[in-house]
């Protein structure tokens, strides 16, 4: 009878331990798979740079355009600052070719409000990023971690509209440029 009772009392106890143990194990071994995934985004979404590049040298401006509008990585990186860093490269990269885009187009102003907004929201988008990654060693349910995660849902959703009017404002100033041809 008194080992019934020792063993149900060291029974919780060692569930609670094995709990604990399964928690230690699996953060890093979660990291590198975490990693892989986000790096697997992301290299989809150089593919589609590479496409928007090829349909661009085509001449096929609308359908490059589209493809730079899915080519932005708007994710949130949780296990690698270098790739949060490549990511900042590639969003420069992506502006570098819309403004080309535009600067290709034969008039001879043209106001890009939305460009000017996306490069705002990219740029605190990547120092969001980068405090958010120093945090990551704090644990999941953290305030300020969890402030981070919202900003930066927040700004993928406003960088997405901003992505959207930038896309549609070249593409209607190309519709202009072939109606005046």
């Amino acid at each position: 009878m008194s080992t019934l009772i020792v063993a149900l009392l060291l029974l919780p106890i060692a569930v609670a331990l094995l709990a604990g143990l399964v928690t230690l194990l699996a953060r890093p071994l979660v990291a590198p798979a975490i990693a892989a995934l986000e790096g697997a985004r992301f290299r989809r979404c150089l593919t589609r740079v590479a496409r928007g590049d090829l349909q661009l040298q085509g001449r096929q401006i609308e359908a490059a355009l589209r493809e730079f509008e899915a080519a932005f990585c708007l994710m949130t990186v949780r296990a690698d600052a270098r790739l949060a860093e490549q990511i900042g490269r590639h969003h420069v990269g992506l502006l570098s070719r819309l403004l080309s885009v535009a600067d290709d187009l034969p008039q001879q102003r043209v106001r890009l409000l939305a460009l000017a907004k996306t490069d705002r929201l990219l740029a605190r988008r990547g120092e969001m990023q980068r405090a958010y990654l120093q945090l990551r060693s704090r644990p999941l349910r953290d305030g300020r971690r969890l402030q981070l995660e919202r900003e930066l849902r927040r700004n993928a959703r406003d960088l997405r509209a901003a992505v959207r009017e930038l896309i549609a404002d070249l593409q209607l100033i190309s519709s202009r440029t072939v109606a005046y041809q």
